[in-house]
C-alpha cells in the first residue's frame, strides 16, 4: 500500500505536466477572462509578460513546479486570491456531493445485489437490470438535461442559476438532490454488477451451500454473505474513486454547483492554470487517499485479502 501511495503522488505530478502541456497549447487566453474577445494583441502580450506566460513551457512548468513543492500553488490569474483559499472555500461542497452519492451507491448497490439473487431469472431482477443499464447508457450529461428540462422547465423545482449555499441543512439538501440523483443513476449498473458479482459468487462457496444444508435462516446467511464479500466491495468501489470524482466534476458543472469541478472548467476555459494544476494535484492525491483508505478498511473487514498488499 505504501508503494501505490508514492506511485499516487508521482501520477499526480505526471498528470499536472500533461495537463499544463495541453493547456500551453490550447487556444483559450486569460486576457479574454473579462469577457471581450476583440483585445488587441499589444494588450494580450503585456497580459502575458505581466503573469510570465511568455516564457517557454519547461520553464513556466519548472517555475510552478518548485513552488508546489514548497506547498505554494501560487495565486489565480482571474481573482488574484491564493489558489489554496479559493479551493478550500469550494471543496466541502464537492466533498458532501461525493460522498452523498456514493454512500447511496455503495448501499443501494448491495441491497439490490441481494434482491437480485433471491429473485433470480424473475421480472424483479430483468427490470432492475433494465432500468440500471438504460441509465448507465446515457452520459450524465443526458441524464442531467433530462432532470433540467422536467423539474426546471415545467416544475420550477430545479434552480439552474448559480449555487451559492447557505449554512443550513435544507439550502444544502434543496441543490443537492439533482446532482446526486444524476451521479447514482448514471454508475449504478457499474457498482451493481461489482456488488452482484461478488455476491453470486460468495454463494456459490461450499461452506454456504453447507450452511443451507444445516437448515440456517436465510437471513442469517445473507448476513454472513455480506461479512464475507464486504471488504472486496469497499475495494473494488476504492479502485474506482477517481472515475467516481471525474463524473462529480462534470455533473457540478451542468448543475452550476459551486464546487470544485466548476471551479475546475472556468479555470480551463481560460487557462488559469495555477488553478488548474492544483486542482488536478490535488484530485489525484484525494483519490490515491481514498483509494489506500478503503484498502485499509478492506483488510479490517477481511483479513485475507492482506496477502495480496504489496507491502
Amino acid at each position: 500500500m505504501l508503494l501505490r501511495f508514492i506511485s499516487g503522488i508521482m501520477v499526480a505530478f505526471l498528470s499536472t505536466f500533461l495537463c499544463f502541456v495541453m493547456l500551453y497549447f490550447s487556444k483559450g487566453n486569460i486576457a479574454y477572462a473579462n469577457g471581450l474577445n476583440s483585445q488587441n494583441k499589444e494588450f494580450v502580450k503585456r497580459i502575458e509578460k505581466n503573469l510570465g506566460l511568455d516564457k517557454p513551457l519547461l520553464i513556466q512548468y519548472k517555475n510552478w513546479l518548485f513552488k508546489a513543492f514548497r506547498g505554494d500553488f501560487g495565486v489565480s490569474f482571474l481573482s488574484g486570491e491564493k489558489v489554496l483559499k479559493i479551493i478550500k472555500e469550494r471543496f466541502l461542497n464537492t466533498l458532501i456531493l461525493s460522498f452523498s452519492a456514493l454512500s447511496i451507491l455503495f448501499f443501494l448497490s448491495i441491497f439490490l445485489a441481494f434482491v437480485e439473487y433471491h429473485f433470480k431469472n424473475s421480472f424483479i431482477e430483468k427490470i432492475i437490470t433494465f432500468i440500471t443499464l438504460n441509465f448507465f447508457a446515457l452520459p450524465p450529461l443526458v441524464i442531467a438535461l433530462i432532470f433540467i428540462f422536467i423539474f426546471s422547465f415545467f416544475g420550477n423545482f430545479l434552480s439552474i442559476d448559480d449555487i451559492e449555499f447557505k449554512n443550513d441543512f435544507f439550502s444544502r439538501l434543496k441543490y443537492l438532490v439533482f446532482p446526486i440523483l444524476v451521479l447514482v443513476l448514471s454508475h449504478l449498473a457499474l457498482y451493481l454488477r461489482i456488488a452482484r458479482n461478488l455476491i453470486y459468487e460468495c454463494f456459490d462457496q461450499i461452506f454456504i451451500q453447507n450452511l443451507y444444508a444445516r437448515a440456517l435462516k436465510q437471513r442469517d446467511i445473507d448476513c454472513l454473505v455480506l461479512k464475507y464479500c464486504l471488504g472486496s466491495i469497499v475495494s473494488y468501489f476504492g479502485a474506482t474513486a477517481l472515475n467516481f470524482v471525474m463524473g462529480t466534476y462534470i455533473v457540478e458543472n451542468i448543475f452550476n454547483f459551486s464546487g470544485v469541478g466548476f471551479l475546475m472548467i472556468q479555470s480551463i476555459i481560460y487557462k488559469d492554470f495555477p488553478v488548474v494544476l492544483a486542482l488536478i494535484f490535488l484530485s489525484v492525491l484525494f483519490t490515491t487517499l481514498l483509494i489506500f483508505i478503503s484498502d485499509i478498511i478492506s483488510q479490517i473487514l477481511n483479513p485475507k485479502l492482506r496477502k495480496y498488499s504489496l507491502v
